[in-house]
């Protein structure tokens, strides 16, 4: 058995260490298929503000409806015919509230993803760093063509 110097296996020996972080990183690759879906899925944020607006003026619109309904219940007493009438605008402004509510518990998961990938965002920025760092080491590992160590 030889006792030469391998420096292949000097090399794979003291890269040994950091193996597992390799094994690591290369799950990342595994997790950009869903982080694209998830870009796709952000389109439905523009056809939702679209909506939103569209709510903002239909609310606009019915504020008379509202005031209508304040002044009638002072009267309610003395024309309780009315009452009906009473009641069906406040299931319609209680239907309005309902699907408003739902469409922002919809939301949630959302803003919960945002809140996460903005901590990804600060956890993962040593990437970049590192990435050119070890770029740059391995360039002044690398020689040029006169043989000299650059």
């Amino acid at each position: 058995m030889s006792n030469q110097f391998q420096p292949g296996m000097a090399v794979s020996a003291v890269f040994e260490q950091v193996k597992p972080l390799q094994e690591q990183l290369a799950q990342i690759a595994f997790i950009l298929e869903p982080m694209h879906q998830l870009s796709e899925l952000a389109n439905v944020f523009e056809p939702l503000r679209e909506f939103e607006v569209q709510i903002k003026e239909l609310s606009k619109v019915l504020e008379p409806m509202r005031n209508f309904q304040n002044q009638l219940r002072q009267v309610l007493k003395q024309f309780s015919p009315l009452q009906t009438l009473d009641q069906e605008l406040e299931q319609l402004s209680a239907a309005f509230s309902e699907s408003l509510n739902q469409l922002a518990a919809a939301l949630e998961p959302a803003a919960t993803l945002q809140d996460r990938l903005t901590y990804l965002v600060s956890a993962f920025e040593p990437a970049k760093t590192l990435r050119q760092e070890f770029s740059a080491l391995a360039q002044s590992f690398d020689r040029n063509a006169d043989g000299i160590p650059q």
